[in-house]
């Protein structure tokens, strides 16, 4: 096995000590490729010259919706720095957790900057317990008004089956990650089943979604495996050709 992990966030923000994060990443030979994921102007730029130094991590620059930053300050990245690790935009969209209009602004800026530097766009949306606002429904309103040319993932997606279908229409991914491990995952698990196996990509957003990547990382793979009863090699094959596909500069 040796996938590609589509999110993960390799920071000093992060981690005391970045460097010893990524050793244990280059010692892991199940994971071949990482998408070093930026949240704002710092994280961005320093996931750039991360991934100009480690030759398994690669970049998107974005402006995550709890964060704040502007959308232009990206584009100065890309063009003022080594780009031909950059491989999307992101992650940007919508949280409920504290829902300002400037998400909004920011999501559409971030496609129209995806779409100038043809590159992919990675959305967070992320609907709070007991909020009003369904934050998948919201973007999937957005996406439909302003289409990103060069594609888009649902990094891990919240299980909504009342928009699963508008996001495959558009030609969206899906990403799937440690949710899917959790005893409650109901929905994740019938989406992973049922979905368009092309459409499926492999996470673990490390490190805010798990503190072990190694373990949880083969064990997400293995459930996607049993969930779709397929042969490992050729799941392993399936997902990387995914991640390949829409994250077309990934060498």
């Amino acid at each position: 096995m040796n996938l590609i992990d589509t999110h993960c966030h390799y920071n000093s923000y992060a981690f005391r000590n970045v460097h010893k994060e990524i050793y244990k990443l280059n010692n892991n030979q199940n994971v071949s490729k990482v998408i070093n994921i930026g949240i704002d102007y710092n994280t961005s730029k320093e996931a750039i010259m991360l991934g100009n130094e480690y030759s398994k991590l690669y970049t998107a620059l974005g402006i995550h919706p709890l964060c704040g930053g502007d959308v232009n300050d990206l584009e100065y990245l890309y063009n003022n720095y080594d780009n031909s690790k950059i491989v999307a935009i992101g992650e940007v969209g919508i949280d409920t957790e504290c829902y300002d209009i400037s998400m909004i602004c920011n999501l559409i800026n971030s496609i129209y900057l995806a779409n100038k530097l043809k590159l992919p766009l990675i959305i967070h949306a992320n609907t709070t317990k007991g909020s009003d606002i369904n934050a998948n429904k919201m973007v999937v309103e957005v996406l439909k008004r302003n289409t990103p040319k060069y594609g888009f993932v649902f990094h891990s997606f919240q299980p909504d089956l009342d928009v699963i279908v508008d996001i495959l229409i558009l030609g969206g991914y899906i990403g799937i990650g440690p949710m899917i491990l959790k005893k409650n995952a109901k929905k994740s698990l019938e989406i992973v089943k049922n979905i368009d196996i092309n459409r499926l990509l492999i996470e673990t957003d490390y490190s805010y979604l798990t503190q072990n990547p190694d373990v949880d990382g083969v064990s997400i793979f293995n459930k996607i495996c049993d969930l779709r009863n397929a042969d490992k090699d050729i799941m392993s094959k399936q997902l990387d050709e995914n991640a390949k596909r829409l994250f077309y500069k990934l060498k």
